[in-house]
């Protein structure tokens, strides 16, 4: 799984990377990949994609296991029929970029993180009804985290654009990798608690940088 992931990255890397033509080389001081990674607040940028892929990946990963546990003994049509909340996703998207234009990138982020968190959190209660809602928040959660970062990401360029996105995909498919391998270590030891656990761990990163954008904002 972790393999497969990290070649999508690479081929989405790839694809992403800007056409050599005329145009493209008339770029005001076109940055290189070196140079965009030496700037911090494009790095922040990069840690939030990672570290909310790494989140979002890991949980949708481990799910079925834990439904299918006891207490819950979800089948699998059931637990099939939840993962329609990823369609919430769809809406919540643009939704996350209006929000993005109206709070800021700062505000965005914290809210968002603090909803993903609380989602995961919320999972931890044995009920298929609260769980399918927390899928739906998780989703909303997550899609106001990376909207949030690429247009951030996106704002602070003037060249270099295809670069720096290139960058923030790969750093976005390494953290599903890294999630689901961490993930799974939780899980097998500790149960869905330290898989949460783990989640809301993480989430700390993109809360972090988004108190930092607000107060400086």
């Amino acid at each position: 799984m972790a393999g497969a992931i990290l070649l999508l990255a690479v081929l989405a890397a790839v694809r992403l990377l800007p056409p050599d033509h005329p145009r493209a080389r008339a770029e005001p001081d076109p940055a290189g990949f070196l140079a965009l990674l030496a700037r911090p607040e494009l790095l922040r940028m990069f840690a939030v994609g990672f570290s909310g892929f790494f989140v979002f990946s890991a949980i949708f990963n481990y799910l079925p296991f834990y439904l299918s546990e006891p207490p819950l003994h979800a089948s699998v049509r059931v637990i099939t029929l939840l993962y329609l909340a990823y369609v919430f996703g769809i809406a919540a998207g643009p939704l996350a970029g209006k929000m993005t234009d109206r709070l800021g990138t700062g505000l965005t982020l914290v809210c968002g993180s603090l909803l993903f968190a609380a989602a995961i959190a919320a999972t931890l209660v044995s009920s298929l009804p609260l769980i399918a809602a927390s899928l739906a928040a998780i989703c909303a959660g997550f899609f106001a985290v990376h909207a949030a970062a690429v247009g951030s990401l996106n704002r602070r360029l003037t060249s270099s654009r295809g670069r720096a996105n290139s960058i923030y995909v790969l750093a976005y498919y390494l953290g599903a990798a890294a999630g689901i391998t961490a993930t799974g270590w939780a899980y097998a030891r500790f149960g869905w608690r330290g898989a949460v656990a783990l989640g809301i761990a993480a989430l700390s990163v993109p809360l972090g940088i988004g108190v930092r954008e607000a107060l400086k904002g």
